[in-house]
């Protein structure tokens, strides 16, 4: 598997076909409904071309990549029947979504268990990428794919890979908007939110150390109700805040027990 084209050109795709390009891999075509991305990503890479038209999309490369959203994944699949061959794979990049969202023969997922922002690149040898095929030789060639980019590749079912996600919204998606709301208390106080800086990073490294569970602090784990009570009444000009406070002791209260 040397060609790739590439559906999509957004956080995801503009991380990773540099990434495939640089271990040996040619990315021959880029797919964006917005001329502006698929030209900005091509632009970053030796031989590809850009187009914002699926019917244009080149036929006989050995991988194309959908690295869309999930909501748009199946239609734009569904328009591209017309690539299907003896010979190519068509693997989607989704956390969620079953094998069978893209309707090929020889389909296949490689999914990136990752957080992807603009301006900030990412440690792909320390990325784990989830990979699962519609045969075994579907699957071994999406694991060489991998590790040439990665040293952290698993064979994960729709099932496994489906719980792994959501489980990543909770460690990423739902922390960071902790972080953000932090972040808007301090400023409403006017505080310097750098203050919270060292616990945060203590509070990550002590996780991943000895355990979420075991590393769990504050008061209501130590069952300190004044201490609950005044960060409620602090909270009262914001229902939503406080609501969320509550709800979220109530949860570490009951995990606890």
């Amino acid at each position: 598997m040397h060609k790739i084209v590439c559906i999509g050109a957004g956080k995801l795709a503009s991380q990773l076909m540099p990434t495939l390009e640089h271990a040996g891999y040619e990315v021959v075509q880029i797919y964006s409904r917005t001329s502006l991305h698929s030209n900005a990503l091509a632009g970053q890479l030796k031989n590809a071309q850009a187009t914002n038209d699926l019917s244009l999309i080149q036929a006989g490369a050995d991988v194309y990549f959908f690295a869309l959203r999930d909501d748009a994944m199946e239609a734009v699949a569904n328009e591209l029947g017309y690539l299907e061959n003896s010979k190519s794979i068509f693997v989607h990049t989704s956390g969620i979504l079953p094998l069978a969202a893209i309707p090929f023969k020889r389909r296949g997922i490689f999914y990136p268990l990752q957080t992807f922002s603009p301006n900030h690149a990412v440690d792909w040898k320390q990325t784990p990428i989830l990979v699962t095929g519609e045969n075994e030789e579907i699957n071994s060639s999406l694991q060489v794919m991998a590790s040439k980019i990665s040293n952290l590749v698993y064979k994960v079912g729709d099932q496994d890979r489906a719980a792994l996600h959501v489980a990543a919204v909770f460690a990423n998606n739902f922390t960071n908007h902790m972080l953000t709301l932090a972040e808007k208390i301090c400023e409403e106080h006017h505080v310097s939110f750098e203050i919270l800086k060292p616990i945060i990073r203590e509070t990550i490294e002590k996780a991943l150390e000895t355990g979420p569970a075991n590393s769990q602090t504050g008061p209501a784990v130590r069952g300190d109700q004044q201490t609950i009570d005044k960060h409620l009444q602090m909270l009262n000009a914001d229902p939503k805040m406080r609501e969320l406070y509550l709800m979220i002791t109530q949860s570490i209260i009951r995990n606890t027990k």
